[in-house]
């Protein structure tokens, strides 16, 4: 752990110390395990939609696994809310309490279902084992627990609040299971899910008790208690090395299942020594659609953008969120209040809080001194996860729900020394994992056209932005099937850094009538340049209850990060690199990077006038200051020194005050329109706010210094 003190408290070994800590780190990756070999359900096995936890009798966070960040949130909540709501009631080894209510519980949204299981040593209890993964359906309106049409929480799934047992003393309480096999449409594949949390928690208790006798109950307790105050530390120096002051930023979810609105959530940021707070005072009210955020989902959204901005390195536990604070007014889109319907919140609003986060932390961090800390800034990655789930009969009469985890192939923002991962997933999943095709054919009657990365996706810049997935399938083995989509990232895409352009957005198609059977037959492979089609019926943001039948093509793509850096500082034989692998077209590369690729080979003599006449376009002039050809990738993010902001590319000065914007020239967009002229695909709106981009550039020398997505009022 880095930051640790020189020394430890008297009585303490360092040994002892990281033996403790790595214990309990194995024994939640080994519930993890446990959990994947007993579940039959491919969210757990084949994409890791879960974690595993332990817990203090008092909900303190002993260790979390490497899965899902922003459970960190909803899981914590879950155990401080049973722990209180069962106040006064028998305990005793074996139980189980099972729980799904975002209003009540803290859960992300109802398929997010957490199990959760004393621990007891003796007669004492010491602590509290958590699991918890997405069911693949939990009741409700709509197959697979995402309810578009929902208009209250009531409609979304059975909601199971804290204090529900479901095991005790190591069996079933049956009139529970009944109850909830009952109000769900693939009973065995739920119960068998909810044993193979139960048998996560078991495993975790078995192995904590296991190393209190190794080590004894009160060394323990005295070692883990270090272990949260020595991770407390290592974020509060870190967040003393960020200037003092008050951040805002803004983010906005998109289309609330009913109508194609725009919805803000809104941050200020105010670092005051060691401490922060997220104050989302002025975010949107709650809304009557399924994109509100839970208070243990706006938690772990938070925890997603900070573990990996300021604490990379530091073991999780309580500790590492001891240094924040976060305020939320009631009734508002993150912190909604019942009836409000919540079941894709935390893919929608609570990854734009994730988003948000990342870009005040951004901005804290580029005005720091500190190497390490300046480092940490980052193009926003393509969050918010686009949804396909399947609902219908095979043609052999069995029911199925396919909650296709291809959905999480987004990209993620580019780092000031690299491009982003291309389908990286969320910010929030550490280990996040694409099914094989071959498994989703197996276990669901469909076949796979194509899955490739989306090069409309990317956002360009000195680095790219990571790219996004793109997918295609065809029913095979069911005559027709029930759909619900949702792509979240679609209008108001993810912003670059220091002049990083922004990434593409997601949707959905669904090809009407085509030619596909031909073609297999003739045995060709269908393709998007090969297929005949007689509609492309573009899909809202939000939309269930759409009807996919055999003959008809079903098309995913996903967003990507953004870029970081002037697109014009790319290094051009990185780019034609890009060209020649696929991940860039000539044109693109030409307009958007200034680098001439001619037979995979850059012409650099050609290039160098490409790259000098773009400049001069930025400006409506020829620059004043030059930018040498060997200027450092991330070169173009405006940096501060005592005599006030400059652009490192160049030395070009920006002024001395408070913010460097004012002495940039400012260039407004229609975002769709312009992003599309450079490679990336955004949808545009056609009512409403509007979604702008705003490009900075230097005056002297021509670099872009910021290209920056904006909401805007309606026009008259």
């Amino acid at each position: 752990m880095t930051s640790t003190p020189r020394t430890l408290p008297g009585g303490f070994d360092p040994v002892t110390l990281e033996v403790i800590r790595m214990r309990l780190d194995s024994i939640v990756e080994e519930m993890g395990i446990a959990m994947i070999r007993s579940s039959g359900s491919p969210v757990i096995t084949e994409a890791g939609d879960f974690n595993t936890a332990l817990f203090d009798p008092t909900g303190r966070i002993y260790a979390y696994s490497d899965y899902v960040q922003f459970h960190i949130g909803s899981g914590s909540v879950a155990v401080q809310n049973l722990v209180k709501a069962i106040e006064g009631e028998p305990l005793a080894p074996g139980d189980a309490f099972i729980c799904n209510d975002p209003h009540t519980a803290g859960a992300s949204h109802p398929p997010d279902t957490n199990v959760i299981s004393p621990i007891f040593h003796g007669d004492e209890l010491i602590g509290w084992a958590q699991s918890q993964a997405h069911l693949v359906d939990v009741g409700g309106m709509t197959p697979g627990g995402f309810a578009p049409g929902a208009h209250d929480c009531y409609a979304e799934a059975l909601r199971l609040p804290p204090g529900v047992k479901i095991f005790e003393r190591g069996e079933p309480v049956e009139w529970v299971r009944r109850i909830l096999l009952n109000n769900v449409r693939v009973p065995a594949l739920f119960w068998n899910d909810v044993r193979s949390l139960v048998a996560s928690n078991n495993t975790g208790i078995r192995r904590l008790l296991s190393t209190i006798e190794e080590f004894g109950l009160e060394r323990f307790r005295d070692y883990t208690r270090l272990s949260f105050e020595l991770a407390e530390q290592v974020v509060r120096d870190r967040i003393a090395r960020i200037p003092d002051g008050t951040y805002t930023a803004e983010e906005w979810t998109e289309h609330n299942g009913h109508v194609d609105e725009l919805y803000r959530v809104a941050c200020t940021m105010t670092k005051r020594d060691d401490q922060i707070t997220f104050d989302f005072t002025g975010s949107s009210e709650q809304t009557d659609g399924f994109v509100n955020c839970s208070y243990g989902a706006l938690v772990g959204s938070v925890a997603t953008a900070i573990v990996p901005i300021l604490a990379w390195d530091v073991p999780f536990n309580e500790g590492v969120m001891t240094a924040f604070d976060i305020v939320a007014e009631p009734g508002s889109i993150v912190n909604p209040r019942p009836p409000a319907p919540i079941s894709n919140g935390h893919l929608t609003t609570g990854a734009r809080v994730s988003r948000v986060v990342t870009k005040l932390m951004n901005d804290a961090c580029r005005r720091s001194d500190d190497d390490t800390i300046r480092d940490r800034t980052q193009g926003v990655w393509g969050d918010s996860w686009t949804g396909g789930i399947s609902a219908g009969t095979t043609d052999d009469g069995e029911y199925f729900v396919l909650f296709n985890m291809d959905g999480g192939g987004m990209g993620a923002g580019a780092q000031p020394d690299r491009d982003g991962l291309d389908c990286a997933g969320m910010m929030t999943q550490v280990n996040n994992m694409l099914p094989d095709v071959e498994m989703n054919e197996m276990l669901y009657p469909v076949l796979y056209l194509w899955k490739q990365l989306n090069t409309e996706s990317a956002g360009h810049g000195a680095h790219r932005g990571g790219l996004g997935l793109r997918f295609a399938w065809t029913l095979h083995g069911a005559g027709e099937v029930t759909q619900t989509v949702f792509a979240p990232n679609a209008q108001v895409v993810a912003d670059g850094f220091g002049g990083g352009l922004p990434g593409g957005g997601s949707g959905h198609e669904v090809w009407r009538q085509t030619d596909v059977a031909r073609l297999l037959a003739d045995g060709l492979v269908p393709a998007p340049d090969t297929l005949s089609v007689a509609d492309r019926e573009l899909l809202e943001i939000n939309q269930q209850s759409v009807m996919v039948r055999a003959g008809d093509v079903f098309v995913q793509w996903i967003a990507g990060g953004g870029g970081y850096g002037d697109p014009l500082l790319r290094a051009p034989q990185l780019v034609a690199a890009d060209v020649r692998d696929g991940y860039v077209t000539g044109e693109t590369a030409q307009r958007t990077y200034g680098v001439i690729v001619t037979d995979g080979t850059v012409d650099e003599a050609a290039t160098r006038r490409a790259r000098t006449e773009m400049r001069q376009e930025r400006l409506g002039s020829t620059p004043a200051q030059q930018v040498p050809p060997n200027s450092p990738a991330g070169s173009s993010a405006p940096r501060r020194d005592a005599g006030g902001w400059y652009v490192p590319a160049s030395g070009a000065r920006l002024g001395t005050g408070e913010d460097w914007r004012g002495e940039a020239r400012k260039v407004t967009y229609v975002a769709a329109e312009r992003l599309a002229g450079y490679g990336v695909r955004v949808r545009p709106r056609t009512e409403g706010r509007r979604v702008l981009i705003d490009e900075f550039y230097s005056p002297s020398c021509g670099t872009l210094l910021e290209a920056r997505v904006r909401v805007a009022a309606a026009t008259s």
